[in-house]
């Protein structure tokens, strides 16, 4: 029979020690788990992340406040001895150092950056509470040995906690935003001291040896990618440098041997650590010097003092905090930044924002209508579950080896205004001559793209390119092969329909996402009264699509299937083009042509939120599009219409050709 009383009085003993050691666990798995979050991991272990950021301070701040409370009871009706119990409160500042975080997850979601004035004052009432508390329970014959260590440790501790905040406010998009507008080659000479102290070094900026050299970059790498983060137009950036005579400009210029992914895990870094403060100057001093420093003191002046009397298990508890506390604070850094580079090198994870997860409506409708599994997948997805699948890794390094290929054609998307994928009469970027080849008879194809709004003309293509590609892969001629055009084709439009149905903000302001979903009931409408054999097997679909085009294609009424008839018009169009070959190079232009589109009409500050839940292959093509200067939304709201890269569009296409022929060899 378990003994009640027994058990009380030993959770008594041991709430404390096992609320600070939870504490520190959380806080090593919290600095184990930040390299992950620059990778595309399994969402499960993304909230098993989450779960353990907001269950930090939370633990922590339980822990402060039974140790208080324990030392009240104590102190008034001496219950646990006084001075057998008191070497507890030295794990106060430790806790402290808990709640100021680690340097690799300052924030999870990009509203926590917004909330830095909260942070401020929880750290104002939380330290002044803590020390009030730390004075009231020191017994005053202790040992000047351990209250010296006691006075290092909550050095540290405040240092860390005052961090936060700093770092918080530092990334939050206003502040992005204020910060990227300085041109450092003109502000860096009225930079006082105090200022100094507080700004970031950067390596190209050369503020710090004196005046800048002529030749040297008006705007770092870091720079860009603050403006592109802060939604700040680029073409208006780059007219204002063209008229003050700087010869660098700020488009066109993608960093000789610098990836895509590099820039990804940069505007990651801005937002959610600390790389925006980390390398100031008094950030370097205080971490690099003054708090390795007060922790070897602290630790020294523990082992000095006189602990005869209090408890062993507390002694050793106590050892045990502050060495892994310090090892903690001192170098997480440096730990993070190993765990990373040993990951790139041995990891098979996909980097941030380098999968195109895959949906397709057709699969959707027929999984949904599967008699066994079909009512448990509605359940699911009424409680928040998002039914699409990663997608293959290699397809989608296929996909952005074809935007990146589309992309750094010199001269080719400089300042262009990416809708014009949609005109058959005018120069069109990503279709080319094809416009003209389906400009005359092909009433469905031309309305699809010039007069459908954005949200349905995807909808409408998404199912024609599926039900093209169906009829063109038959199971009999199937055979493994690497991917081809026609495979990243299909690829970017389930990614498009997967942006529709479950993150229609990005795919567009003011997507309609029920769009999808009534095509989703509209086709299970037309499925009820096909042989339920067509149904149980994805594989065998050819006389099915048949039997799609076929209902779609016919005149109805009362217009109940509209968007169906619609698409399936379109396919048979497409499907009636003479040549295959071109049939296939025009829906990857119109695909590559709305990918990029979308990308550019997406805000930063959306693009930098999914950064942090994640990341979206759409953020990928947004930074190319972005740092090639291409129009984007900032620029069309900003700038006028004819709005030109300037009189030294031709020196910057030169260096622009110069910059791609180095990055690919």
């Amino acid at each position: 029979m378990i003994d009640i009383r027994s058990s009380i009085l030993w959770w008594d003993e041991w709430q404390l020690r096992i609320l600070v050691l939870g504490s520190l666990g959380l806080q090593w798995f919290l600095l184990l788990a930040a390299p992950m979050r620059k990778y595309t991991i399994h969402s499960l272990f993304r909230r098993c992340i989450w779960l353990a950021y907001i269950s930090s301070d939370a633990l922590a701040i339980y822990a402060l406040a039974t140790l208080f409370s324990r030392h009240v009871r104590a102190s008034s009706a001496c219950e646990y001895g006084g001075k057998a119990t008191s070497l507890e409160v030295l794990w106060a500042p430790l806790l402290l150092v808990h709640l100021g975080g680690r340097d690799e997850i300052t924030a999870f979601n990009i509203e926590d950056n917004e909330l830095w004035t909260r942070h401020t004052v929880t750290l104002v009432s939380q330290v002044t509470v803590a020390v009030y508390a730390f004075c009231k329970s020191w017994p005053s014959a202790a040992d000047r040995r351990l209250v010296l260590s006691a006075i290092m440790l909550f050095i540290s501790g405040i240092i860390n906690f005052c961090e936060k905040p700093w770092a918080l406010r530092s990334a939050s998009i206003n502040r992005l935003a204020a910060m990227s507008s300085i041109i450092k080659g003109e502000r860096s000479r009225n930079r006082s001291g105090w200022e100094r102290c507080f700004t970031v070094m950067d390596n190209s900026d050369k503020c710090w040896k004196g005046k800048p050299p002529q030749d040297a970059a008006i705007l770092s790498p870091m720079d860009q990618v603050q403006m592109i983060l802060s939604d700040i137009s680029l073409l208006a950036v780059n007219n204002d440098l063209v008229k003050k005579g700087h010869k660098k400009q700020v488009l066109a210029r993608l960093s000789p041997g610098v990836s895509m992914t590099s820039w990804l895990r940069r505007a990651f870094e801005l937002i959610y650590t600390r790389a925006n403060v980390i390398y100031a100057p008094a950030y370097m001093a205080c971490d690099f010097l003054l708090v390795p420093a007060l922790y070897i003191a602290a630790i020294t002046l523990f082992a000095m003092s006189h602990k005869q009397g209090y408890n062993a298990t507390d002694v050793k508890m106590t050892y045990i905090l502050m060495f892994f506390t310090a090892v903690l604070d001192a170098l997480g850094v440096l730990i993070s930044k190993l765990l990373y580079k040993l990951m790139s090198k041995i990891t098979r994870v996909p980097a941030l924002c380098m999968t195109l997860p895959d949906y397709n409506l057709i699969n959707s409708v027929l999984k949904r209508m599967k008699p066994a599994t079909g009512w448990l997948l509605k359940c699911a997805t009424c409680f928040g579950y998002e039914d699409y699948s990663v997608g293959d890794r290699k397809l989608s390094a296929n996909v952005a080896e074809f935007v990146v290929y589309e992309l750094l054609k010199p001269g080719k998307v400089e300042g262009l205004d990416l809708a014009s994928y949609r005109s058959l009469t005018k120069p069109n970027w990503a279709l080319g001559e094809l416009r003209d080849y389906v400009q005359d008879g092909h009433e469905n194809i031309r309305r699809s793209l010039c007069d459908s709004p954005f949200d349905e003309s995807v909808l409408l293509w998404h199912i024609a390119t599926d039900l093209c590609f169906r009829m063109r892969h038959s199971e009999a001629d199937r055979t493994p092969r690497e991917p081809s055009r026609e495979e990243c084709t299909k690829a970017m439009s389930n990614y498009m329909a997967y942006l529709l149905q479950f993150r229609p903000e990005m795919l567009m302001t003011g997507s309609r996402q029920h769009l999808f979903t009534q095509a989703m009931e509209d086709l299970e409408d037309l499925f009820q009264d096909k042989e339920k054999g067509k149904l149980r097997d994805i594989q065998h679909y050819t006389s099915l699509v048949t039997d799609i085009i076929d209902e779609g294609a016919k005149e109805n009424n009362d217009k109940k299937y509209s968007l169906i008839q619609d698409a399936c018009k379109l396919a048979q169009e497409l499907l009636n083009l003479p040549d295959e070959e071109k049939r296939w190079k025009l829906m990857y232009g119109v695909w590559m042509g709305m990918l990029c589109y979308s990308a550019s009409m997406c805000r930063g500050y959306i693009h930098a939120k999914r950064l942090g839940e994640g990341g979206e292959f759409l953020s990928y093509v947004w930074i190319v599009i972005s740092l090639k200067g291409t129009k984007t939304l900032a620029d069309k709201l900003q700038m006028p219409e004819e709005a030109t890269l300037g009189p030294q569009k031709e020196e910057s296409q030169q260096e622009s050709e110069e910059d791609i022929e180095s990055m690919f060899g």
